[in-house]
């Protein structure tokens, strides 16, 4: 008589403990990533969505209003003199100037390395800021006024990537 392939045969005990222990595993592994993808980003991008939804017919307005001036604005970084430079023209292509600037940088996924920064005209039309960015995605925000403490009349939202090295 030949052998049996099993010695033992699989009894519904042995097919309830792997269902168990592998439904077990995948509830695990999912609550981790879970935990994990909820702990370290809200996925917002302001600080306070909801009340920035309660105002939108008046974000509407303001961006009519930038759209109507033609302007229009270009942001680089320069890593070699750590510098961003940002370059306003109106719709003749003349360079706007005399604009008080103020401007945030932030990480898309993080806000370990959240910083502001200030800008100084440097030419007619373009205004810079010595920052030293580290290799990466960072986002430029930065809000214009035609006086420090104005109204913003246009804002800018750019992403910068920096390299890794040379």
């Amino acid at each position: 008589m030949a052998a049996a392939p099993f010695p033992r045969s699989v009894t519904g005990r042995h097919v309830l403990i792997g269902l168990v222990i592998f439904f077990g595993v995948m509830f695990v592994a999912n609550g981790l990533l879970v935990y994990y993808a909820v702990s370290t980003f809200s996925g917002g991008d302001r600080p306070n969505p909801y009340r920035s939804g309660l105002n939108y017919n008046e974000t509407i307005a303001e961006a009519e209003q930038q759209a109507a001036l033609g302007w229009s604005a270009k942001a680089d970084y320069d890593e070699s003199a750590s510098r961003i430079t940002l370059q306003f023209t109106d719709a003749a292509s003349a360079p706007v100037t005399g604009l008080a600037l103020s401007g945030t940088l932030v990480r898309p996924a993080a806000d370990t390395d959240d910083r502001a920064v200030t800008f100084r005209e440097w030419r007619e039309g373009v205004y810079v800021s010595d920052v030293t960015l580290d290799p990466g995605n960072w986002v430029l925000s930065v809000e214009s006024s035609k006086q420090e403490g104005g109204l913003p009349v246009y804002r800018l939202k750019k992403r910068l990537i920096v390299a890794d090295g040379p």
